[in-house]
């Protein structure tokens, strides 16, 4: 147990200099893994705004529906010269009717709340990939100046002296 900590150790310390060598610091990985999670928490809460609206609208049209069922049942009735069955039917309508105005109104406010999800998504989308562009330039910048101090210290002579020196002449 105590070489597995060890090496875990080990693994952690070789990672972050990994991460100090490509020029990527502490806080802007956690920065990273801050937005990631926050995007992440952020989806899974736009699905679930989307699940919910669909069920609100699958759930208002069978109240629709079974409305229309419930008016032809009234008007067969009616044909029928059944008026107590019509009206029993046509207060039945009545019925599914408040409870559609209800799915309809709280299926446009879960509209609403969709809405905002997605915009929240789009903003944390946003976030992530300036920090995604952040940590690019970061390494990017790091690996300049990484192959510039290379440059420089290869040649540590004058240029002229060693071409004078590769023809021969001292």
């Amino acid at each position: 147990m105590g070489a597995n900590f060890g090496s875990a150790r080990a693994l952690d310390r070789a990672k972050k200099e990994e991460m100090e060598r490509m020029g990527i610091t502490p806080d802007m990985l956690k920065m990273a893994e801050e937005v990631g999670l926050e995007l992440e928490r952020a989806m899974e809460g736009l699905k679930a705004s989307q699940e919910s609206l669909e069920t609100q609208q699958r759930f208002a049209r069978r109240l629709d529906s079974d409305s229309e069922r419930i008016f032809e049942k009234a008007k067969e009735a009616i044909a029928s010269e059944n008026e107590e069955s019509a009206r029993a039917f046509l207060m039945e309508r009545q019925q599914l009717q408040q409870k559609l105005k209800k799915a309809l109104m709280g299926a446009a406010e879960e509209k609403k709340r969709l809405e905002v999800m997605e915009r929240n998504v789009r903003t944390m989308e946003n976030r992530a990939m300036e920090i995604e562009t952040l940590l690019r330039r970061s390494v990017g910048a790091k690996s300049l100046q990484d192959t510039s101090m290379s440059t420089l210290s290869l040649s540590n002579e004058d240029p002229l002296l060693q071409k004078f020196r590769d023809m021969g002449i001292d």
